[in-house]
C-alpha cells in the first residue's frame, strides 16, 4: 500500500510552476483528441527558457512542446484546484510527485515529442515548419542584449521582418490563429528577443 507522501494530492502546486513538456507516451493524447494542438506551444532548439530542475536558464538543444503555460498551465482549473485532463494528463504530470521529484528528474530530457513526431512526412504543415526554420533559425539567438553583435543584430531584424509576413500571410491564407502559429512555428522571434530583454 503506497504512503500518503507517495501520492497525487492533487493540490494543483505542479500546475501553478510549470506545464509539462510531452514525451513520445504522450503522442496518443494528441492523436485521440484530449489534447488539442492549439493549446500546446513551441520552444524551439536554440531558445533560451528556464530549466526549473536545473534552476538555471539553458539553451535548448532540441525543441519542447508543452501546453500553454500563463500564471499557470492551460489545462488548470483554478476554481476548483483541479485538471480538465486529470485521466488524460500526460506522463511527466504522472510521474511528478512533489514529495519524490526524483523519478521526474530522470526522464524529463527523454524522448521528447516533436513537431515531427506529430505530423506524416508529407505533410504541408511540416513543409512550412522547415521553411521557417531555415528563415528563423535560432542557432546564434543571444541570452540578453550584452550579447548583440552588428552582424547578429541586422540577421535578427531582416528575420523579424520575414516572420511578420509569413505569419501574415499564413493568417490571410488560412485563418490560422495565433495559438494555432504558436505551435506550428513557435513563438514569433520579436516575442522570445523581448522576453531577453532586446528590443528594436
Amino acid at each position: 500500500m503506497k504512503s500518503s507522501q507517495q501520492i497525487c494530492h492533487r493540490c494543483g502546486t505542479c500546475c501553478q510552476k510549470s506545464s509539462p513538456a510531452l514525451h513520445l507516451q504522450d503522442l496518443h493524447l494528441i492523436a485521440d483528441g484530449h489534447i488539442s494542438k492549439n493549446s500546446l506551444i513551441t520552444y524551439r532548439n536554440g531558445e533560451w527558457i528556464n530549466d526549473n530542475v536545473a534552476g538555471t536558464l539553458i539553451r535548448l538543444d532540441q525543441e519542447i512542446i508543452k501546453p500553454i503555460m500563463t500564471s499557470y498551465c492551460t489545462f488548470y482549473l483554478p476554481e476548483n484546484n483541479a485538471c480538465a485532463i486529470y485521466n488524460y494528463r500526460p506522463m511527466e504530470c504522472r510521474i511528478q510527485l512533489c514529495s519524490n521529484p526524483e523519478p521526474f528528474k530522470k526522464i524529463y530530457q527523454k524522448d521528447r515529442l516533436t513537431r515531427k513526431d506529430i505530423f506524416s512526412p508529407d505533410s504541408p504543415l511540416l513543409e512550412l515548419i522547415e521553411y521557417h526554420e531555415i528563415n528563423c533559425p535560432l542557432t546564434d539567438f543571444p541570452q540578453s542584449f550584452d550579447d548583440l553583435t552588428k552582424t547578429i543584430e541586422e540577421d535578427l531584424k531582416k528575420m523579424i521582418q520575414f516572420e511578420y509576413h509569413f505569419r501574415y500571410t499564413l493568417y490571410q491564407q488560412t485563418g490560422m490563429q495565433q495559438n494555432d502559429m504558436n505551435f506550428l512555428l513557435g513563438r514569433p522571434v520579436e516575442q522570445i528577443l523581448h522576453q531577453s530583454g532586446i528590443f528594436f
